[in-house]
């Protein structure tokens, strides 16, 4: 007799062993239901040893893990011996676009760290590829994931806030000299890009996704001022989206690392909604035309629909991006950060680089393609 409740344990290859990978590697270990770790690919050999460090597995409970999970030096010998059900990509950015085709035409579903691609006809491509191939692309897009977020979202593209006039994002995730020193391929624009492709992508993509549309004018300006790095430390730019509103952006690793913010605000005719992150403490301000605030309304809504829970998630945004993948794999439904979050986030970027580069407003879809190599030598 078939159990039809019953639901499979996907196998998962994770490709890349850095920094990321410790909130990976946690979020598949703790869904043991939904995930099986089956594969860890790094060119580096002591890298999945220092994963496993950092995640708290060493001694004997390492020995055992090793035994079972496969370790691999090349990501196209995984792939000749292993058939992941899920391939996560946590490589530099500039390995995202061959990685993930290749995931997806070896018949896997693909979380992919951001940013998607470096070039606009790459990120097209693999979400042609998702929907030929019936494969799933999870971006790692983590503030979509956020507890209430989702509820906000909803509500304002379902007019409960009335008409959107602007909103405004701004990012200021210090980096020091020593960051960038660490890996040569960090502020590069052929593997990383700058403040805005690597740091301030997240919060691009969510504030398209709250304000319910996606850019059709850029204008941006750059510098660099501080990080000795071949791209941008500082970045700004000015967006009007397609239902008319404006969006005022700011990206910077320029800023102490000892002081992350990304903030969040969004003005409509019936509301304003205020969201914020400092130095890993949350900010949630949310008013009606009244000015009443209605902040508990959706910490509420979001204990009732998802459990205590949910709340206490929010250190670690992956361990909801891979249940969701898990959900999505098994109901046929888009990742709440689908394919096309990730083609949007890439191209309004590059909208803004090329916008710098060429001094002018930038209308998207842009007429020819463009990538972030095309921006080598633009401080020089």
């Amino acid at each position: 007799m078939t159990n039809s409740n019953y639901t499979p344990v996907l196998s998962v290859a994770l490709v890349g062993c850095g920094k990321i990978s410790v909130k990976h590697l946690k979020a598949i270990l703790n869904q043991k239901d939904h995930f099986r770790l089956c594969a860890m690919v790094d060119p580096t050999e002591q890298a999945p040893v220092t994963l496993l460090t950092a995640c708290g597995i060493t001694g004997a409970r390492r020995d055992t893990f090793l035994s079972e999970v496969k370790i691999y030096r090349d990501f196209n010998r995984m792939l000749e011996s292993e058939k992941p059900d899920v391939i996560s990509i946590t490589v530099p950015s500039g390995m995202h676009y061959e990685m993930a085709k290749r995931a997806l035409l070896s018949g896997s579903h693909v979380f992919l760290e951001k940013p998607m691609t470096m070039k606009i006809s790459e990120a097209a491509e693999l979400v042609e590829l998702s929907e030929s191939t019936g494969r799933k692309i999870a971006m790692g897009h983590i503030y979509r994931y956020f507890p209430v977020i989702g509820l906000i979202q909803r509500d304002l593209c379902n007019g409960v806030f009335g008409t959107l006039s602007h909103g405004a994002v701004t990012v200021r995730w210090g980096h020091d000299q020593q960051y960038y020193d660490q890996a040569a391929w960090r502020g590069t624009w052929r593997y990383d890009g700058g403040a805005l492709m690597n740091q301030t992508i997240h919060a691009l993509d969510l504030m398209c996704w709250l304000m319910c549309s996606t850019p059709e004018f850029v204008t941006g300006l750059m510098a660099k001022r501080f990080r000795n790095i071949e791209a941008e430390d500082v970045g700004m730019a000015v967006i009007r989206m397609k239902n008319g509103s404006l969006c005022q952006v700011e990206g910077t690793t320029a800023t102490s690392p000892r002081d992350h913010e990304a903030s969040f605000y969004l003005n409509g005719s019936h509301g304003s909604v205020r969201i914020g992150l400092r130095k890993g403490i949350p900010s949630l301000d949310i008013r009606d035309s009244k000015g009443k605030s209605l902040k508990s309304k959706y910490i509420i809504e979001q204990i009732r629909t998802k459990g205590i829970s949910s709340l206490l998630r929010a250190g670690n945004p992956h361990y909801s991006i891979y249940e969701d993948l898990y959900e999505s794999i098994n109901d046929g439904k888009e990742p709440i950060a689908d394919a096309n979050s990730g083609f949007v986030s890439v191209s309004s970027v590059l909208a803004v680089y090329r916008s710098a580069k060429e001094n002018k407003v930038v209308r998207l879809p842009l007429e020819k393609d463009f990538s972030t190599e095309e921006m080598i030598g633009f401080f020089d």
